[in-house]
């Protein structure tokens, strides 16, 4: 495997567990200290899941003889980091939904700007914001799985060319070896020619001498 693989990995693995770690510690901080948390919890999942995007196309690039065990490897890592995801939105829903609700109990001055808005109107826009950030995260899967496309695309096309390369070559191998054989044809007619040539040569020679035999023979007996 090549080295931006095994360093996209490594990185992968550092953004991975940073964002369990945060995850595993959340619970025990309040205020402003839990918004930081969730915001690197983000900040750490969403760097995980480009390093795992990079990861997979430096797969497609292996022959595919290669690919199974690292695949496998890849389904494994984006299961870890869709259970992070999934625990991140508990813990964001938790959040706002503490913000929304907990304001009317701590602040009952007429300048808040929830006071007024009953519980089913919070609670919709409790549901608008999930609705939102299960749009937002469909619009990164989408965005995810067209890079993947395009990278085996890619890969195809690379693949294609790669044959078409191939069978160019085998062609004019082909073509060679008939121009070979042309003139095998040809040499092959040439020397039979020739041959027939010189066996009515060889014939005419023959005739010759006997004719010349018998002349002599006939002057020597007249």
């Amino acid at each position: 495997m090549s080295d931006s693989f095994n360093t996209y990995e490594n990185d992968f693995q550092l953004a991975l567990q940073e964002a369990k770690t945060k995850i595993s510690q959340v619970e025990s901080v309040q205020g402003e200290q839990r918004q930081t948390y969730l915001k690197a919890i983000e900040a750490a999942t969403d760097e995980a899941l480009e390093l795992l995007d990079q990861m997979s196309i430096e797969v497609q690039n292996l022959p595919t003889t290669q690919r199974s065990s690292y695949n496998t490897k890849i389904r494994q890592y984006r299961t870890q980091i869709d259970d992070a995801k999934s625990k991140y939105k508990k813990l964001a829903d938790v959040q706002d939904r503490h913000e929304l609700f907990g304001s009317r109990y701590r602040d009952d001055g007429d300048d808040n700007p929830l006071n007024g808005v009953s519980d089913s109107q919070r609670k919709q826009l409790l549901n608008n914001q999930s609705s939102l950030e299960r749009s937002s995260q469909r619009l990164q899967d989408s965005q995810r799985i067209a890079l993947e496309t395009e990278s085996i695309g890619g890969n195809i096309l690379n693949d294609l060319r790669s044959q078409r390369e191939q069978i160019g070559g085998a062609r004019n191998t082909l073509m060679q070896a008939d121009t070979y054989v042309d003139r095998s044809i040809s040499t092959l007619k040439s020397m039979g020619r020739r041959l027939t040539a010189n066996k009515f040569i060889s014939y005419g020679i023959i005739a010759v001498l006997i004719l010349l035999i018998f002349l002599v023979l006939f002057s020597k007996f007249s």
